[in-house]
């Protein structure tokens, strides 16, 4: 998954989430920001959102941010 948007995607199917709101609930960020990762309006997750969906899923901060590495800790 090289996007962000593909890794937001994934990460929410994984999750069983269906509401954008629900998904920025577990980093922090509103449902404006997750609709524009989604989009790719927002081409890259800001750190701070990445090391709190680190904090709260199964997934590292480099693959959310980055695309690279192992997804899943």
């Amino acid at each position: 998954m090289k996007t962000t948007a593909e890794r937001v995607k994934h990460m929410m199917e994984t999750l069983n989430i269906k509401e954008q709101t629900e998904f920025g609930l577990l980093c922090g960020a509103s449902r404006s920001t997750v609709n524009q990762w989604l989009s790719g309006n927002i081409k890259k997750i800001d750190p701070r959102y990445g090391f709190k969906l680190e904090d709260s899923t199964p997934f590292t901060a480099r693959w959310i941010i980055l695309g690279e590495g192992n997804p899943k800790k």
